[in-house]
Parts: C-alpha cells; sequence; structure tokens
C-alpha cells in the first residue's frame, strides 16, 4: 500500500527509530489535528492494544464529563491522571514524548476508522476527541499555544482583555 493509507504486515514487528530532530518533528506538539494519517506498519498486536487504549482513555473522558465540570481541577486532575496511566501525550514539557505522541496519532486513526460506521458512533467519537483537544489546548504553556497555532497556519493575534 502506499500514499496515506495504514499499512500492516504480519511480520516482525520493526519499531521506527528516528533522531532527536527527526522524532521532534514529527509531533512537535503534545496537541495534534491529526491532519496526515500514520504511514508506518504497525503489527496486529499493538494495533488492538491502540485501539483498546484509545476506548479506555475516550470512555474516561466520557465519564469524567458526566461525573465532574469540565475544566474544573478535579475534572483536570484525574483526566491528566487517565492520559499518563493510558500512556498517551499530554504535556507539552516532558523529555521524551515522542512514543506518547506516536501512540495517539496511531490510535486517533485507528478508532476514526471503526467509529464512523455509524452516525451515533460518529457523534460520539468527534464530542470526546473535542472534549481531549479542549483539555489538552487548555493546559498548553502560553508560548506553546502560540507556537501550535502557527505550525497549524493559524493565523491568530493575542488580544488582551480588560476588565
Amino acid at each position: 500500500m502506499s500514499g496515506n493509507k495504514m499499512q500492516f504486515s504480519g511480520g516482525k514487528r520493526r519499531k521506527l527509530r528516528l533522531a532527536g530532530d527527526q522524532r521532534n518533528a514529527s509531533y512537535p506538539h503534545s496537541l495534534q489535528f491529526y491532519l496526515q494519517p500514520p504511514s508506518e506498519n504497525i503489527s496486529l498486536i499493538e494495533f488492538e492494544n491502540l485501539a483498546i487504549d484509545r476506548v479506555k482513555l475516550l470512555k474516561s473522558v466520557e465519564n469524567l464529563g458526566v461525573s465532574y465540570v469540565k475544566g474544573t481541577e478535579p475534572y483536570q486532575s484525574k483526566l491528566e491522571s487517565e492520559i499518563r496511566k493510558l500512556k498517551f501525550s499530554y504535556r507539552e514539557s516532558l523529555e521524551d514524548e515522542y512514543e506518547p505522541r506516536r501512540r495517539d496519532h496511531i490510535s486517533h486513526f485507528i478508532l476514526r476508522l471503526a467509529y464512523c460506521q455509524s452516525e451515533d458512533l460518529r457523534r460520539w467519537f468527534i464530542q470526546q476527541e473535542m472534549d481531549l483537544l479542549r483539555f489538552r489546548f487548555t493546559i498548553l504553556p502560553k508560548d506553546k499555544i502560540q507556537d501550535f497555532l502557527k505550525d497549524s497556519h493559524l493565523h491568530f493575534e493575542a488580544v488582551s482583555i480588560f476588565l
């Protein structure tokens, strides 16, 4: 397969090894818009594990959104704990974020495929992904927000609000 399709192989799993700069270029931010599908080969076992972990993450997002007011400290800390437990990307300042960001990227596209089968599934998936994006955006440091918007080709000027 070529182009922008996911590729699967039944053979030995090959780990993608990139030098530091290349790794950072692949996923420069903990926040992603998932514009490009993944292009690497992954094993069926990794595919299944990523799918299961992403469903767990999105179920946590849903359950916490019901149990707590979104954006409050208890919501934020419990969601951060779940993301950390499932080894997904959540903070911009962590040292080696390549693997969590890679897991996040690939698992998003796996579930995007799985949850496009019906309108209800699609709606649920989009809502949980939006809540996850909103959480990640709110914990992004101010300077990283500008970097992320610039790298995403979103041109906004910061404004001050005087009350």
